[in-house]
């Protein structure tokens, strides 16, 4: 790759961490993976990143917390991000592997927040990129996965930058979150009284609880498959027809697999988490920033069996229609009001690393003690990223995916080269052999789309 000049003012970039100051200390890793034929060189990979550093700025940098809790992601002082090759003996190892770097915390506090693994032979490669949450959602790996490849395929073009992610934030939302006098009168006594027991939680903090939490989240499974492009192009057709959208499609289908395989009523499956991008609702649009750039919807989306599935999709439809006009996306700002430590110690205080009754309560409040929905889904859509990059073809990507335990369920989609890609996470004990529930959203979705109109 050729030499990258760009401002010195890169080194001592700052940004504040506003509303993702809540998943600062959390376990929330996000993974994408491409498989790629071709052979990619390991040294090459990691001469591409450090180029790409100087292009998206949140690849190359740590958390910086200051003595009230407050923090700020800064590039000084960040160790290279380094690349993990491994030799490829098995079909299933990238998923192996997958499973380590949902389970592996990140060095908050050194940095940087993000690690890519190969997964090789001479011939296939699985790329995996690993971010934490508060850097990144699924379409920053995307766009980086895409770099990535360009740089591979020409390492002596020129590259473009830097991309500066604009902040969320007062100035970047319509119409931030408001709270009231009384509100923030509260709010203002309940952080005095956090203050006050001056708890603070470091890098290695994070590692314990790291710990805890897999220790109560065992038996993790991930399944990884893909729809071919006939019948991608047959869903697309035929959900227009039917007046909704893909994604309404793909609810259904996991819902209605849900209700077959999972018919105990349990309260939680009536709700389901819906990922929303907000790249495109800032007043400076993030276009294809490497940030966070993610929000989230709690919808009720019951599946009735004695209707057909269009008719349940068009129900689907209408519900997160109506619920996305209605939601704050930007919630999360709110979380500014609130203590930056007190919003850390939630976890803490859920896996028995700290008492309080503030924590136990505002843990409560949010519902993060419990399993709060049946499925979460994140679809990317369709993803308009070449698949060939001089010697080397993208052949599939997986993801975007993380695993969160308040969710029983976790699916990530993305559409790339004409195909749909599914990744699939959930916990064996709980749900038992997810196979059966994909195979049965499976069934749902191409008989659905076999059905004549």
């Amino acid at each position: 790759m050729g030499p990258v000049m760009f401002d010195k003012e890169l080194a001592t970039f700052r940004r504040k961490i506003i509303g993702e100051r809540v998943l600062l200390m959390l376990p929330l890793n996000v993974v994408l993976a491409g498989r790629v034929r071709g052979a990619v060189n390991p040294p090459e990979v990691t001469a591409a990143l450090k180029q790409l550093r100087s292009r998206h700025l949140l690849l190359a940098v740590r958390a910086e917390i200051g003595e009230d809790g407050s923090g700020a992601f800064v590039r000084s002082n960040v160790p290279p991000l380094q690349v993990q090759a491994v030799t490829r003996d098995g079909e299933d190892q990238w998923l192996e592997r997958i499973e380590e770097e949902l389970r592996t915390p990140f060095a908050i506090e050194t940095g940087p927040l993000l690690r890519c693994s190969l997964v090789h032979s001479e011939s296939v490669c699985d790329i995996i990129l690993c971010g934490h949450h508060t850097i990144c959602d699924g379409m920053s790996l995307g766009y980086l996965l895409r770099d990535l490849l360009d740089c591979l395929a020409e390492p002596q073009k020129e590259l473009a930058g830097p991309i500066v992610p604009p902040a969320i934030d007062t100035s970047t939302v319509d119409r931030p979150p408001s709270t009231n006098a009384l509100q923030r009168f509260v709010i203002g006594l309940i952080n005095r009284k956090w203050e006050a027991k001056g708890i603070r939680f470091s890098e290695s903090d994070v590692y314990r609880m790291h710990e805890k939490y897999w220790e109560h989240n065992t038996g993790l499974q991930l399944l990884a498959w893909n729809l071919d492009a006939g019948d991608t192009s047959k869903l697309v057709e035929r959900s227009r027809v039917e007046q909704v959208t893909v994604n309404s499609a793909l609810w259904t289908a996991f819902l209605a697999a849900q209700n077959d395989v999972q018919p105990d009523r349990l309260i939680y499956r009536q709700r389901s988490a819906l990922a929303v991008s907000t790249r495109d609702k800032l007043r400076v649009p993030a276009g294809e920033s490497f940030g966070f750039y993610a929000s989230s919807l709690t919808v009720k989306l019951p599946y009735s069996s004695r209707r057909t599935f269009w008719d349940n999709a068009r129900s689907v439809h209408a519900k997160i229609t109506k619920k996305v006009a209605k939601t704050d996306l930007f919630r999360m700002l709110s979380s500014e009001l609130i203590h930056p430590t007190l919003l850390d110690s939630l976890y803490f205080r859920k896996f028995g690393l700290v008492e309080g009754a503030l924590p136990n309560k505002l843990l409560r409040k949010l519902k993060w003690h419990q399993t709060t929905y049946g499925y979460a889904l994140t679809n990317v859509g369709r993803f308009d990223i070449p698949t060939s990059y001089g010697p080397l073809v993208l052949e599939a990507v997986h993801g975007p995916l993380f695993y969160s335990d308040v969710e029983e369920k976790m699916l990530g989609v993305i559409t790339v080269g004409g195909r749909l890609s599914f990744f699939h996470v959930s916990r064996r004990p709980v749900v038992g052999d997810a196979n059966i529930l994909k195979d049965a959203a499976m069934r749902y979705l191409k008989v659905a789309i076999g059905e004549s109109t």
